[in-house]
């Protein structure tokens, strides 16, 4: 009835239990704690964490690793959104002023392969610092994507999307890859010597 009772004034509360007469206040609670060795396997059943070796202790790391979890997914979405909506954005504006896309669908399935597989599992599965806690709290009505990660967001799909734009109308001036944007066809080839040089592809190629 007191777990209830702060449940109903919106207090965030834990509750730790061995037995089976704490089972209805470690559902009740906001978080459960049960003990691994002398707890019974009811209060296991209804506990959201199982401190393994029965030390109070382990619940400052079950925080950690708590806020630790919850930051990396901050990373990964923020990681993620800011990736696909720069790729979005050179994709469209390519496809829409050049007629074609500036990468292919096997440049496309890379670049989301290496980031959803590689980079951002590296993001995830960061670890936190060992002894210390990060202070600030997690409210259950804090947004998953603060304003801040909107800023980071914004401002490096800016970033990246004005070097990409660059890059696709500017890089064969710049790296002296010699065709016409506009008009040299996709295969098209340049014959010197023995060696056929694609143009356009190296372009891309580039820009990839």
């Amino acid at each position: 009835m007191f777990i209830s009772a702060l449940k109903a004034a919106e207090v965030c509360c834990a509750v730790t239990g061995e037995s089976i007469n704490d089972a209805d206040a470690l559902s009740a609670a906001s978080v459960g704690f049960s003990m691994g060795v002398s707890g019974c396997a009811v209060a296991k059943d209804h506990a959201d964490i199982v401190l393994l070796d029965d030390n109070f202790a382990s619940i400052f790391n079950a925080c950690r690793w708590g806020r630790n979890i919850f930051d990396n997914i901050r990373k990964f979405i923020q990681f993620q959104v800011t990736v696909n909506l720069s790729c979005l954005l050179v994709v469209i504006i390519g496809g829409a002023t050049l007629g074609k896309s500036p990468f292919s669908i096997l440049q496309l399935l890379w670049i989301n392969l290496v980031m959803d597989v590689l980079a951002a599992i590296a993001l995830a599965t960061e670890a936190p610092h060992p002894t210390q806690l990060r202070k600030e709290r997690i409210s259950r009505k804090d947004s998953i994507v603060t304003p801040l990660m909107w800023r980071a967001i914004t401002s490096q799909l800016l970033y990246q999307g004005l070097v990409m734009l660059i890059l696709l109308y500017f890089g064969p001036s710049m790296f002296g890859i010699k065709y016409n944007l506009v008009k040299t066809p996709l295969y098209a080839t340049t014959l010197t010597g023995s060696s056929v040089a694609t143009y356009r592809l190296q372009h891309y190629t580039l820009l990839f």
